[in-house]
């Protein structure tokens, strides 16, 4: 007897017959739902990202003196900051609105107030510029990157800043990336300092002479006096130093706040270095062991040093006195930045918009912002 044939495997007709008849039904079900049914509700469109016209959401103050200074204080809902600009002449007693540069300056950051003279102000933000020399009526754009003009010696008390452009030497066009320069106090226009130092300068600070005092790294230190550099060697703390920070007083008389790294690997000051001939000879005051704990500032104040301390007060140091170490301001208010204008210094509160100003480094007075 022969034996049985297989069977042979179902066709694949007969395999998914019942599984597509199954689905072809799902499908008529589904297309019935949607000829007859309630019609779908579509997806909305995803919103369109909030436009930010001010890229800064906390108040700016800058002063060009003890009277003139500028104020940008921005007023923020959920989405969008819209800025309000304003001009002082009496310290910051009284305030007049003005234009603003652009109600859009887009989403740069570091917005910057630069106030050059008593009525020319520039605003930086990002690479772009806005100039203003007629105390904010009109306003001219342009990069904050630009042709430096030939190089000139800055007047008292106009800010020295490191900036990016060409610079024009001799009838010729040499690009310098990293330069120091100032805005001319009555047209704003970017001036490359007269000699520019063979290393990259760090800390720098104007002094109400004239002078300026520039240090770099390795404790390099010059000052710019009767139109020439002066190298000094001033006296440093053992090592590790990580950064030092200058405040002069004038051509005799600078401060060096040294940072180095402490047994908890923090940084912090580790001790004020101080001349009052010139930089013949340093006081080298060690701050090891000291309260203070930090600093994100400090700025020189008639003869003394003023630090902002890290744990939020304010210290003062006074080389003259004779002190021993930096005293703690009782009842100051909680700092971040100090700037030096005219004979006073303003402080920027922390993370309140606040501002306040001194004349003695102790008695600090709130500045009452336009509402």
């Amino acid at each position: 007897m022969e034996p049985a044939a297989p069977e042979a495997p179902p066709s694949s007709r007969r395999r998914w017959g019942p599984v597509a008849g199954i689905a072809a039904a799902a499908v008529a079900v589904t297309a019935a739902a949607a000829l007859f049914g309630p019609e779908r509700e579509k997806p909305s469109p995803e919103p369109a990202p909030p436009v930010t016209p001010w890229s800064t959401t906390s108040n700016l103050v800058a002063f060009a003196d003890d009277r003139n200074g500028w104020a940008l204080t921005p007023r923020c809902d959920d989405t969008t900051c819209h800025p309000r600009f304003w001009r002082t002449l009496d310290g910051g007693t009284s305030w007049g609105e003005v234009p603003v540069p652009d109600p859009v300056l887009g989403r740069d950051t570091g917005v910057q107030l630069i106030p050059a003279g008593p009525s020319t102000v520039v605003v930086e933000a990002g690479r772009r510029r806005w100039l203003s020399t007629d105390a904010g009526a009109s306003w001219h754009r342009g990069l904050a990157v630009d042709v430096l003009a030939r190089p000139a010696e800055p007047p008292v008390g106009v800010p020295l800043r490191i900036t990016a452009g060409t610079q024009v030497t001799g009838g010729t066009v040499a690009a310098t990336p990293r330069t120091m320069g100032w805005y001319e106090p009555a047209t704003g226009q970017p001036t490359a300092f007269p000699e520019q130092l063979d290393w990259q300068p760090i800390s720098w600070s104007g002094a109400r002479d004239g002078s300026v005092w520039v240090v770099g790294g390795n404790a390099q230190l010059r000052v710019w006096e009767d139109g020439d550099w002066r190298t000094l060697r001033p006296a440093m703390p053992a090592p590790p130093r990580t950064f030092i920070q200058v405040a002069a007083v004038d051509r005799r008389t600078a401060y060096l706040l040294v940072f180095g790294v402490d047994d908890e690997s923090l940084l912090r000051p580790s001790a004020i270095s101080a001349t009052a001939d010139g930089g013949k000879t340093w006081r080298l005051v060690s701050l090891r062991g000291s309260t203070l704990r930090g600093s994100r500032d400090a700025a020189a104040l008639g003869t003394r040093l003023v630090i902002v301390d890290s744990n939020g007060g304010v210290r003062v140091f006074d080389a003259a006195a004779r002190s021993s170490a930096p005293f703690a301001v009782e009842e100051a208010p909680a700092l971040w930045k100090l700037d030096a204008a005219g004979s006073r210094v303003i402080g920027t509160g922390m993370q309140d918009g606040r501002f306040y100003y001194t004349v003695d480094g102790e008695v600090w007075t709130p500045i009452r912002l336009p509402s």
